[in-house]
Parts: structure tokens; C-alpha cells; sequence
């Protein structure tokens, strides 16, 4: 029998829900909440965290309503959400219930349910530092899936260039695989766009790798959506790269987060329009200057809090 538990939401997103599947390994007693047939559910069964599904299929204010009234959680002793709509539902339940609600920042902005629930919240945890810090906001740093990993711990390179799509793919992207492997190695992480493009010449092409971080050490270069999750992984590795923020997201954190990193020599940005002409230069930048890319890299782990996790739940039991 459960005596206390913590419930995490957050979805839609690999970069809503990453950080919570990485902070659920150093707690017990959890449960994840989010929606039926979603990215957390496959992600929850994979790492054999407790999921409770809701039906909610969209952002509908009907939707959300209806299930937070369905709602049943017992003995939940804190909330932590990370955004998206799938939380506000459980955020609503955790204001009606008089639970501790805390939520956690990904990107460089604070996103809609952030924001709104921010009042409600007993702390809220950052990823970077933002302009206006209130009392409540801590910065922890993002909790990853990356352990024991040493910034000059390499394994032998067995790909020139690592494609990463973001959780739910990216075609421009998968394109750039194609347009590259005349002249260099390419592993190319597809997502959705796996069936379309697993039979390109020359690339090693996979729908989702479930470990990441130990991919992104066979790489001599990365080029990636700037995702949030993704990204500090990509940091706390310390590796080369090179971001196309998608320009379809929320608030346009994506793009904001790569200006951010790129003002901090953490990544090289580049837009969507410019691939095709100008992705070579870009590589050629990277890659044939050892003295630059050790600089990104220091600059990277400028950016990392190692211990994330621990962090967090020092604040929560406080």
C-alpha cells in the first residue's frame, strides 16, 4: 500500500516529459499522469514508471474540465509538472486538493501553463536564469537521463555527423541527411518520418534510440532541433553542434533557446532556409577547428548543473 506519492505531468513532448522520467529515477513512489495514447504512456511503459492515463485528445477547455472532474489521485503528497496542456488539468486538481504544486522550466522562457499556474506554485525550478527572477524561482538545471559520463570520456567515432529530429521528427532535417551522406558518415535519428526515409543510402536511419546520450558520444558533430531536453543533453556531453530550432512551437521557444545558447557559444544557429546552401560552411567551421570546438564544448558545460535531481528534491523537502 501506498502511504505518500508524488505525482509528474507534463506532455506531448519529449522535452516536457524527459526531465520527469530522469527525476522519477531518484524518487519512490511516483506515479506519472498524462494523456491516453501519448508519447508519455509509450515513454512511462518503457522505463516501468506507474502511468495514469486521462482521455484528453486536445487543448479544449471542455476536455481539460472534464478530466480534471474524473480525476482520482490519493495520498499525493507534492505535483510536479513540467507544461504543456496534459498538466492543467492535474495542476487544477492539485489547487482544489490543497497539494503542493511545483513546476519545472525547460527552455529559456517560461511557457503558458508555467506561467499562468507560476502564482499557484510553491517553487519553480529553471533550467537558465530569466530576466525577472522572483523569490520562488530556482535555478536546478534540467534533469537528463545522462549518467556517468566525463566531458573527455570519447568512445571510438563511428559516425561524422548525428541527425536528431526532436520526439516527433523533423523532415527538414531528415532532407539534410540525405543531402550529406555523399561526404560525410550520417546517423539520422527519423522519428515519425522513419518509414519514409530507412531505406537512404549511406545513413544509418532509426525511428527512436532509447539511448541517446551514448550515440551522441559516437558523433563527432551534432545537428539538432533545440529542444529542450535534447539540447542539455547535448551540453552535458560536451559535444559540437549545430541547431535549427523548429519555427512551429510554443511562444517560438525553440528558436529563442538557440539564440540564447548561440549569444553563449554553447551552438552554431542556423535557420531552415539557409540548409541547403549553407550547411557545409557551417560543418567546415566545426569540424576543422579543433581550438573552436573545444570552446563550444567549455562553453556547454558553462551552461550544466550536474546535479539537477538532487537539487529539486532538496527544495521539495524543504
Amino acid at each position: 500500500m501506498v502511504i505518500s506519492m508524488i505525482v509528474l505531468t507534463g506532455g506531448k513532448t519529449g522535452g516536457h516529459i524527459m526531465p520527469l522520467l530522469a527525476l522519477s529515477k531518484k524518487l519512490s513512489d511516483v506515479c506519472y499522469v498524462g494523456a491516453y495514447n501519448s508519447l508519455e504512456e509509450r515513454l512511462c511503459q518503457k522505463h516501468d514508471i506507474h502511468f495514469y492515463g486521462m482521455n484528453l485528445k486536445n487543448n479544449h477547455i471542455l476536455g481539460i474540465l472534464k478530466c480534471f472532474l474524473k480525476l482520482k489521485l490519493k495520498n499525493v503528497t507534492a505535483i510536479i509538472s513540467t507544461g504543456g496542456y496534459v498538466s492543467f488539468p492535474v495542476l487544477l486538481y492539485g489547487i482544489f486538493k490543497r497539494i503542493p504544486i511545483y513546476l519545472l522550466e525547460e527552455n529559456v522562457i517560461l511557457g503558458k501553463t508555467n506561467r499562468f499556474f507560476g502564482r499557484f506554485a510553491r517553487k519553480v525550478f529553471l533550467t537558465y536564469p530569466l530576466e525577472n527572477m522572483k523569490k520562488k524561482y530556482i535555478v536546478t538545471g534540467l534533469p537528463t537521463l545522462t549518467k556517468n559520463l566525463s566531458y573527455q570520456k570519447y568512445v571510438s567515432l563511428s559516425t561524422d555527423i548525428l541527425i536528431i529530429g526532436g520526439s516527433l521528427g523533423s523532415r527538414p532535417l531528415c532532407n539534410l541527411a540525405k543531402q550529406l551522406n555523399q561526404y560525410y558518415t550520417v546517423s539520422l535519428i527519423a522519428g515519425r518520418y522513419y518509414d519514409e526515409y530507412k531505406d537512404l543510402p549511406n545513413v544509418k536511419v532509426y525511428e527512436y534510440i532509447n539511448d541517446l546520450p551514448n550515440f551522441m558520444l559516437q558523433s563527432k558533430l551534432i545537428i539538432s532541433r533545440a529542444g529542450a531536453s535534447t539540447t542539455y543533453e547535448i551540453f552535458s556531453i560536451g559535444k559540437p553542434c549545430i541547431l535549427v530550432p523548429s519555427l512551429n512551437t510554443s511562444q517560438n521557444h525553440q528558436y529563442l533557446n538557440a539564440i540564447y545558447f548561440e549569444e553563449h557559444g554553447c551552438c552554431k544557429l542556423m535557420k531552415e532556409k539557409e540548409l541547403e546552401n549553407n550547411i557545409d560552411s557551417y560543418i567546415d567551421y566545426l569540424l576543422n577547428d579543433k581550438e573552436k570546438m573545444q570552446k563550444m564544448i567549455a562553453n556547454q558545460r558553462n551552461l550544466v548543473v550536474t546535479d539537477s535531481c538532487e537539487k529539486i528534491i532538496e527544495e521539495i523537502g524543504k
